[in-house]
Parts: C-alpha cells; sequence; structure tokens
C-alpha cells in the first residue's frame, strides 16, 4: 500500500518534529543530569568538610578529656596524700591536746611547788600553737584540692554534652542527604 505524496510528507514532518521534540527532552535531561550531578559533588565535598570537621573536634574532645583525666588523677592522688597528712596531723593535735592537758595538770601542781621548768613547758605550748596552725593549713589546702576536683568533673560533662550535640547534628544532616539523594534518584515521567 503506497501512501499520497501529501500524506507521506506531513507523516514525515510529524516524524521529524518529534525527533527533534525528543533531541530537546534529551538535551534537558541531560542538563538536569549534569546539574544534579554538580550539586551532589558539592554536596559531597560539604560532607567530607563537615566530617574531616567532626573527626578534628572529635580528637581534638579525646585530648583535652585525656589531658583533663591526668589533671583529674593527679589532684585526686594530691587530695588523697593531703587526706592522709591531715589525719595524720589530727592524730599528732590530738596527742598535744592530751599532753597539754596534762602539761595543765602538772602546771597546777608545779605550781605549788618550787624549781618548777617554765622553759620546757613554754616550748610545748609553742609546738601545740604551731601543730595548730598547720592542721587549719592542710585543712584548707584539702578544700583548695576538693574545689578544683569538682571544676575538673563539671568540665568533663560539659565536653560530653558539647560532644552528643555534635553527634545529633552530624546524625540530621545526613538524614537530610540521603532525603535529597532519594529526590534525584527519583524517575521523571516526559511530558508527552
Amino acid at each position: 500500500y503506497l501512501m499520497s505524496p501529501p500524506v507521506l510528507m506531513a507523516a514525515l514532518k510529524a516524524l521529524q518534529e518529534k525527533i527533534c521534540r525528543l533531541e530537546l527532552e534529551k538535551s534537558q535531561a541531560e542538563d538536569k543530569l549534569c546539574s544534579l550531578s554538580r550539586a551532589a559533588a558539592q554536596y559531597r565535598k560539604v560532607l567530607e568538610y563537615e566530617s574531616y570537621e567532626k573527626d578534628t573536634a572529635h580528637q581534638e574532645l579525646m585530648q583535652q578529656r585525656k589531658d583533663e583525666s591526668v589533671q583529674l588523677n593527679a589532684a585526686q592522688a594530691r587530695c588523697s596524700l593531703l587526706e592522709k597528712q591531715l589525719d595524720y596531723m589530727r592524730k599528732m593535735v590530738s596527742s598535744a591536746e592530751q599532753e597539754k592537758k596534762m602539761i595543765l595538770e602538772q602546771q597546777a601542781q608545779l605550781q605549788k611547788e618550787e624549781g618548777q621548768n617554765w622553759l620546757e613547758l613554754h616550748a610545748k605550748l609553742e609546738k601545740l600553737e604551731m601543730l595548730e596552725k598547720e592542721c587549719l593549713k592542710l585543712t584548707a589546702t584539702q578544700r583548695i584540692a576538693e574545689d578544683k576536683i569538682k571544676h575538673l568533673e563539671e568540665k568533663l560533662c560539659k565536653e560530653e554534652h558539647q560532644h552528643k550535640l555534635i553527634q545529633d547534628k552530624t546524625a540530621q544532616k545526613y538524614s537530610t542527604w540521603v532525603c535529597i539523594s532519594e529526590t534525584v534518584h527519583q524517575p521523571q515521567h516526559c511530558s508527552k
């Protein structure tokens, strides 16, 4: 069956228009694909940079926590030593107080007697006063050490909270990227 020339020309024209339309759609699709590829590459760079920043911040945080842990251990060791020294000084003060009581009793007795040794009594009283001052000094030092330990523990807790916030933010960005990625890969329907 042979088509007439006008019908043939009309069919040929329609075919050419369809080819042109398909070429145009192909070009638009290629442009869109190129644009999406550039956007994906740019977002990948952003993710890599954020991942690098996250790793760097994590390493710095770990080093800082390590340093603070060393400081905390040193402070705790110092506090333990101060506690032992304080216990020792308390025992010495208790012993000195007992000795003071005995001395005062002896003083009352010696006041009734001749030949009292005032020099020895005065030296012991001075020793007692010195021990009491040293005990007060160690008590103050222990309080400072305890305050420092409390400050380091609060700082470590704050660092852990900031690290958790960074992890939550990174997880949220990754979820957004997954959503964009699914949108990019969804098939597009061409208009007829």
